[in-house]
């Protein structure tokens, strides 16, 4: 499960990224605000995402190319 989280957590928080502002629409009965409070969630999102894509290396470590 781990690893499976390490290879796609970029693939998953750009999922949540865009499908939290339709979550929140969704919402807006429960709670007046809960529009914003779905796009800043997801600008969160994909900034973390874009983080961790800035912070990994160009190759992985087992996929050395010669």
């Amino acid at each position: 499960m781990a690893t499976f989280l390490k290879k796609n957590i970029v693939l998953l928080l750009c999922l949540m990224a865009f499908i939290s502002p339709i979550i929140g629409n969704l919402l807006i009965d429960l709670y007046y605000y809960s529009s914003v409070v779905g796009w800043v969630i997801g600008f969160i999102f994909i900034i973390s995402s874009y983080i961790i894509v800035s912070k990994r290396p160009d190759d992985a470590e087992g996929d050395q190319h010669i």
